[in-house]
């Protein structure tokens, strides 16, 4: 099967639903496939670019379009809309809830106490088993022990939660080394798990004003991402905008069989 992708900024955005992407992913977990899936708002797009070429060279990589910035230049480049906004924050959550199986995830990023209370958020969903985990600081002094120690513990899922575009290079940098069929980067996910940080409020979140939530909650580490950084997004999409006019279509995806 084809799949349509959009380009934007470089990166190869996947125009499908959650219920598509769900499929996608069950079908790597049953056959220990291996994917990379990353959630691209605007700071991705302006962070990750020294890494678009490397991603545009990884077929198993799958990126979802995460937020009102990739909305609306999906409009300016292509016209029309993406099939449903799917951030991770929400996503994630909701794809464990509504696995069809038992899931075993490793959680890789945050603090120690994050980390700790994430997993204790994601054991109360049901049918999730956490294989382990470790903080984002302990794991730079022990690398490769921590990666050994996570292909031994054979989970379904790795979430890895560095900040972007650390995760992202971080996960790029190992993919051959891990053993694992499903790696997401995930960003600030164990902080709003372990209510570390406040998601805003659901109305809020259809609104599309998530962003200037979370500035109003923390404007000295959010103030440049959402003032300069925009306008650098808006820079990279416009003066990409004649390789990026038309949706990408005929595109194999070898994850759907």
């Amino acid at each position: 099967m084809y799949k349509d992708f959009v380009r934007i900024g470089g990166f190869a955005i996947d125009d499908c639903d959650f219920e598509n992407v769900s499929r996608r992913i069950h079908g790597c977990i049953e056959s220990r496939s291996r994917l990379a899936v990353f959630f691209a708002n605007t700071h991705f797009v302006v962070t990750c670019q020294p890494l678009s070429r490397t991603i545009a060279n990884n077929a198993s990589v799958l990126i979802l379009n995460d937020g009102v910035g990739l909305r609306l230049a999906r409009n300016l480049l292509c016209k029309g809309r993406f099939a449903e906004n799917l951030n991770g924050s929400d996503f994630i959550p909701r794809l464990l809830r509504e696995s069809p199986r038992p899931l075993r995830l490793y959680l890789l990023g945050a603090t120690g106490d994050s980390v700790k209370k994430a997993g204790e958020t994601f054991r109360k969903m049901g049918q999730i088993d956490i294989a382990g985990s470790c903080d984002g600081f302990s794991l730079w002094s022990r690398e490769a022990e921590i990666i050994a120690e996570i292909n031994a513990a054979k989970p379904d899922i790795l979430l890895v939660a560095l900040g972007c575009p650390v995760q992202e290079r971080w996960i790029l940098g190992n993919f051959e080394r891990l053993n694992v069929p499903l790696t997401f980067a995930v960003g600030a996910l164990f902080d709003f798990m372990s209510g570390r940080q406040v998601r805003a409020p659901h109305w809020v979140n259809r609104a599309g004003f998530e962003w200037f939530f979370r500035l109003c909650r923390e404007p000295r580490r959010l103030a440049y991402r959402y003032t300069v950084e925009i306008l650098l997004f808006l820079h990279i999409v416009v003066s990409s905008a004649m390789e990026t006019t038309h949706p990408v279509t005929g595109k194999l995806d070898p994850h759907i069989h």
